[in-house]
């Protein structure tokens, strides 16, 4: 599945807006985009983020998300650790969604 290039825009104008630089590769079925050498954020088809967060804070985002909007990532049938989260097309529907994600992977 091709990633949602309107997403896409929409993540690389907040970071432009902060001031951030960052690099572009494809991996992971995302589009990945690095910050000082590490993964930041993926965007993935059909409109959601492979977001990595903190592992420490990972519980409380996927509780305040609930199980239908965040959950840990899972790749090939794997659970990839609660630094990964899945975040799901309609939690970043708007601005504030797409920032709040955006916020908690750049705490990491």
């Amino acid at each position: 599945m091709a990633i949602d290039e309107a997403l896409a825009d929409r993540v690389r104008t907040d970071l432009s807006e902060r001031g951030i630089e960052w690099e572009e590769r494809r991996m992971f079925g995302a589009l990945i985009l690095m910050v000082g050498g590490s993964i930041l954020v993926g965007v993935r088809g059909g409109g959601g983020l492979l977001a990595r967060v903190d592992p420490v804070e990972s519980a409380d985002l996927l509780a305040d998300a609930g199980p239908l909007y965040a959950q840990v990532a899972d790749m090939g049938g794997k659970d990839m650790g609660p630094s990964w989260l899945d975040v799901h097309p309609d939690a970043v529907a708007d601005d504030a969604g797409l920032t709040h994600w955006l916020d908690a992977c750049l705490r990491r």
